[in-house]
């Protein structure tokens, strides 16, 4: 008689990969035991100390989770900025960092993480990329952190 490690008894069903869903993200964040919320928009965003991750859909071909620093910078801060952005982009493997320059000069750091969708995801897949990708967009959000220590748009206050 096979012994119950027997590779021919092994009667364990493989979960087949499904379509990702923002209420399948939502069930990976409440499984991983991480905060989330929904915004008007019905777009799931996973808050940390200095990053809010967001999951975006691109129609049915990709999901990305896309972090943006909180702090902000001036256009007199873009050459170091770009430095840590290149940086970062030739030394790791994710997640892609890059800049965006809004109206009045404004610069922000942002970290993204895509998967293309047309084979699904399992629920650990989900997991994994949910768990991983925040952990990684975090990663470079702290040394942003390390690097500029100092607020880079002056004060708050009055």
């Amino acid at each position: 008689m096979p012994s119950d490690s027997d590779p021919r008894t092994d009667t364990t069903v493989v979960a087949a990969p499904t379509p990702v869903s923002a209420e399948r993200i939502l069930e990976a964040t409440r499984r991983l035991g991480l905060r989330y919320f929904v915004d008007d928009e019905g777009d799931v965003g996973i808050p940390w100390r200095c990053v809010v991750v967001h999951v975006i859909f691109q129609d049915t071909r990709a999901v990305q989770l896309r972090g943006t620093w909180h702090r902000i910078a001036d256009t007199e801060h873009l050459a170091p900025l770009r430095s840590l952005v290149e940086e970062w982009n030739a030394t790791r493997i994710g997640p892609k960092a890059f800049l965006t320059v809004g109206d009045g000069g404004i610069v922000r750091l942002h970290g993204e993480i895509t998967y293309p969708l047309d084979a699904g995801m399992t629920d650990a897949q989900i997991d994994d990329f949910v768990f991983t990708g925040c952990r990684l967009i975090v990663a470079l959000v702290r040394e942003a952190e390390e690097v500029f220590p100092d607020p880079l748009r002056g004060s708050l206050e009055p």
